[in-house]
């Protein structure tokens, strides 16, 4: 019985989050309020707050999850494994399509402290992770990765028409390639 619960959950956790995905696409994520979402997810009000406090915290749990994915993602990538660097980008890459319109909004209706910014932050924690000793250069070197990966992220994950996906990936190893000697 517990595992028809859970399925429960998680069903409604997606409609929330789909809810918040098309509402901000239409409009501010600033003049969203939980009676927007819950109408648009055909849940009740009790419901949503039974696992949110409110829109923020539920946008908060959604950047936080797809943060942790791509800290998985990235972590064995280690600063001088250029092999590695294919399969974690098509991983990246990958996750990015399927969740295309959340990160869309996400990146689009982000503040100071929004997504784009938080992905920076695990790149460039990722990048740092594997030096024992980091000089300022190490420092800089890493926030300059880290920033024109999520860039050009951004730039793909929004535009109307991409580049096909395999373009991308090898254009991104290309690019990083000498960056992550």
């Amino acid at each position: 019985m517990p595992q028809q619960e859970d399925k429960r959950i998680r069903r409604t956790k997606k409609l929330l989050r789909q809810a918040l995905t098309r509402l901000m696409q239409q409009k501010d994520f600033q003049s969203i309020t939980v009676t927007d979402v819950v109408r648009e997810a055909d849940i009740n009000r009790g419901t949503f707050y039974a696992h949110y406090r409110d829109v923020y915290d539920l946008r908060e749990r959604i950047e936080a999850e797809m943060i942790a994915d791509f800290r998985g993602m990235i972590a064995g990538l280690r600063p001088s494994e250029t092999a590695t660097l294919q399969p974690v980008l098509s991983r990246a890459v990958d996750y990015l399509e399927e969740n295309r319109e959340i990160v869309t909004a996400l990146i689009k209706g982000s503040g100071v402290e929004g997504f784009g910014k938080k992905l920076i932050g695990v790149l460039e924690e990722c990048r740092l992770e594997g030096m024992p000793y980091r000089s300022v250069e190490d420092v800089y070197v890493a926030r300059f990765v880290a920033m024109g990966v999520v860039g050009m992220l951004e730039k793909w994950i929004t535009e109307p028409q991409p580049v096909p996906k395999n373009e991308m990936i090898a254009l991104m190893a290309k690019v990083l390639a000498p960056l992550m000697q």
